[in-house]
């Protein structure tokens, strides 16, 4: 009997572990039935919360407004993700962070705008299920006050005209005497400004007698009708208004002035950066007016870039501006031959006999030794740098780390990839998003990541260190343009610095591309 009563007691608890686990992992998103409404300028705030009020920092939130590929705010792996987030949303939208370890998953938009008027999305996803729920954002402008004129229309007959300006949505406009009675009208003129903001005009004829009207424009909003008053003498009609295009012609003029002025002044200071680089350049290639030979060429070569060089090619430069054809050669005087390491070599990555071409592939049983990655997919190159400056060119596929390495980093068991542990990369990913959506991740891996813009992603990626610098900067070879620098390179004065590889694409190799040779062609004074 009390063996009995034992295993019933047991098999309770657990079934009461087991439904205590089973309810911690799940949880319901609610939001508000009614609308959340806000005038234009101000910020708003969407609730949205879950029950139970379980933490949602390690839970994935996504704010959406029907595209889900364009997410108005995205929250995963603790921090918030930029990569694809819309850019009507950038800088404007986010969570109260210190509020998720309560289930408050709210959304708070800034200078909320007309356009933001609409229905939006709240998904939360855990490994092991999701919820959503929909807020309805109602965006109200209250207009100005309405303004009364009177255009004479010839004879007896003139026409008055009441307008407003900065409505959303559309508001009613009235007419009255002055005795309160509402005046018949023609259905009101809508127009719409640059902000999606309406502008009402509304007519009604008057005869040449002494009266008063009423302009009424009254809001969706239960606030006061703004109204507007005129009073119409018996024998005064003022002249017809004289036409508005000439003034119209004038700012117009005003305006197309202005813009060539601002144009003149930035094409003169571009002009005179131009004028600069092309001396610096001169200076680089000839010493005196006179060319550099041969013997000095690969003299050149061998030594750091300047460091005017540098700011400009990783700083001033920014991401995705073109590199002009005197420093790109410049860059590409630097070219090494490198090929891949098999002893380096994760076992799952297949390696091209030449070593110039690495894929992910099936398992391999391979000898271990202290320089092979055993977790992460990854393969260095033979050769390594202690001095000087190189640069080489790998054609990438869809998943990949790029960068270098210094030698006493780890290699084995799972560790970042960050300038912390001797590695300096850039990373290409397609990311998956609760299920629904894929998108490409583009980032520096510094701590936390940089993000890139998408816009330079590269087909062909360019790698250039300078040892002496300490410096490691990435381009786009197809288009010429800087992508990212990293400055903080930390390593003993003679460690070897090598080229590192990472993939996980079975389709399609990663491939290092003959080495660029180009000779720095001096310049002439004609």
């Amino acid at each position: 009997m009390e063996s009995d009563q034992s295993q019933w007691f047991v098999l309770t608890l657990l079934f009461l572990h087991q439904s205590c686990v089973s309810g911690s992992e799940r949880f319901e998103v609610h939001g508000p039935a009614a609308p959340v409404f806000v005038f234009p300028g101000e910020d708003a705030v969407l609730p949205c919360y879950l029950s139970p009020d379980i933490s949602a920092e390690d839970l994935q939130i996504g704010w959406f407004r029907g595209d889900y590929t364009a997410p108005v705010c995205l929250f995963r792996k603790r921090k918030y993700d930029h990569t694809a987030q819309s850019s009507a949303y950038r800088d404007r939208a986010g969570l109260f962070l210190q509020e998720l370890h309560r289930g408050n998953v709210s959304l708070t938009l800034r200078d909320v705008r007309r356009s933001d008027h609409g229905r939006y999305s709240c998904f939360v996803e855990s490994e092991q299920m999701d919820d959503e729920a929909v807020i309805d954002l109602g965006v109200r402008a209250l207009g100005s006050q309405p303004s009364v004129s009177l255009h004479s229309a010839g004879g007896d007959q003139a026409q008055l005209l009441c307008r407003s300006e900065g409505w959303f949505p559309q508001p009613a406009v009235i007419w009255t005497d002055r005795d309160g009675n509402e005046v018949p009208s023609q259905p009101p003129t809508v127009d719409m400004d640059s902000q999606g903001l309406l502008s009402v005009s509304s007519y009604i004829p008057v005869k040449q007698e002494s009266n008063i009207f009423s302009c009424l424009v009254r809001s969706a909003l239960p606030e006061p009708d703004w109204g507007s008053q005129l009073h119409i003498p018996r024998d005064y009609f003022p002249p017809p208004s004289p036409s508005g295009w000439m003034v119209t012609l004038l700012i117009t003029a005003a305006v197309t002035v202005a813009a060539s002025v601002l144009l003149l002044i930035q094409w003169r200071r571009m002009d005179k950066e131009e004028t600069q680089w092309e001396s610096e350049i001169y200076y680089i290639n000839a010493v005196n007016g006179i060319p550099v030979v041969q013997a000095e060429m690969d003299a050149v070569k061998r030594a750091p870039i300047p460091k005017s060089q540098w700011q400009w090619l990783c700083s001033s430069a920014g991401e995705g501006s073109p590199i002009p054809d005197l420093q790109w050669q410049w860059l590409c005087s630097a070219a090494a031959a490198v090929t891949l390491d098999p002893d380096t070599a994760h076992c799952g990555l297949s390696l091209s006999e030449d070593g110039k071409r690495v894929r992910w592939g099936e398992r391999k049983s391979l000898s271990d030794n202290p320089h092979r990655f055993d977790l992460w997919p990854c393969v260095v190159s033979r050769e390594a740098f202690t001095s000087g400056r190189h640069y080489w060119e790998v054609e990438v596929n869809r998943y990949w780390r790029i960068g270098v390495t210094r030698e006493s980093a780890e290699r084995k068991g799972r560790f970042s990839f960050s300038p912390q542990q001797g590695y300096w990369c850039l990373y290409f990913y397609h990311i998956v998003v609760f299920n629904v959506f894929s998108y490409p991740d583009f980032s520096a891996l510094t701590d936390p990541e940089t993000d890139l813009p998408l816009s330079l992603q590269p087909r062909k990626l360019g790698v250039c260190v300078d040892i002496e610098e300490r410096k490691v900067s990435f381009y786009t070879v197809e288009s010429r343009a800087h992508v990212y620098t990293f400055t903080d390179m930390v390593f003993p004065q003679g460690e070897k610095i090598y080229p590192v590889f990472w993939t996980e694409d079975s389709d399609k190799d990663l491939e290092l591309l003959p080495a660029v040779s180009v000779e720095i062609k001096p310049v002439t004074d004609s």
